[in-house]
């Protein structure tokens, strides 16, 4: 299926300079982690990248690796219904959306995500994580329904319309991970150390529920 890779954002909670996606992490672009894993997915085909005026320098540093669509800038929600929009008569199939700022997000993760909607009958799915993860380990979370959190990643039908959806549990540390403030990115910086230790952070933090 094709991805989609929410990137508009202003990121005005981490007062930062930089554009949230471009926020380095492990030596490079938040969004460079996101793209990669997506590129190393076997259930993903292609890639577009949403920008907005919110983020020219994202739109130019992902140029000529991925095609982009540059939104109005409004708001999620409303980027998200125009790229829809933009979608429906060209693309007829489910979307993989996923935000740029999940840097710990792995390949193997994405392709399980994609192989649970495929065997689920709702046309949608939002994949969530639970609320006492999320405060075990001290992330921001700007609201929890039924002790479940939206981790920014979503299937959908390249319809511009409520679509019924399935809600799937992840207790997974690299979704939790979700840089909005910089609170998460005092956890992040904890989880990966002083180098990189991805590989490690994955040992350490991936909790599944079976």
């Amino acid at each position: 299926m094709m991805a989609l890779v929410m990137a508009g954002g202003r990121g005005t909670r981490l007062g930062m300079d930089c554009e949230k996606p471009l926020l380095e992490v492990a030596g490079r672009p938040m969004i460079d982690h996101v793209l990669e894993a997506l590129e190393s997915a076997t259930g993903v085909d292609d890639i577009l990248v949403v920008t907005s005026p919110h983020t020219p320098m994202t739109e130019d540093h992902v140029r000529g690796r991925h095609p982009t669509f540059r939104t109005s800038g409004e708001g999620y929600v409303e980027d998200l219904r125009e790229v829809l929009s933009h979608l429906e008569g060209s693309y007829q199939g489910p979307l993989l959306v996923i935000n740029s700022d999940l840097p710990l997000v792995r390949p193997s993760t994405i392709d399980w995500i994609i192989s649970e909607y495929h065997s689920c009958p709702e046309p949608a799915m939002c994949v969530a994580v639970p609320e006492t993860l999320c405060r075990r380990y001290g992330l921001d979370f700007s609201g929890a329904l039924d002790g479940l959190v939206p981790c920014g990643v979503n299937i959908l039908m390249s319809k511009n319309r409520v679509q019924e959806q399935r809600i799937l549990e992840a207790s997974m540390l690299e979704l939790a991970v979700n840089i909005n403030s910089c609170r998460d990115l005092k956890v992040l910086e904890k989880i990966l150390g002083e180098s990189d230790g991805r590989e490690e952070a994955y040992k350490r933090g991936r909790e599944v529920l079976e």
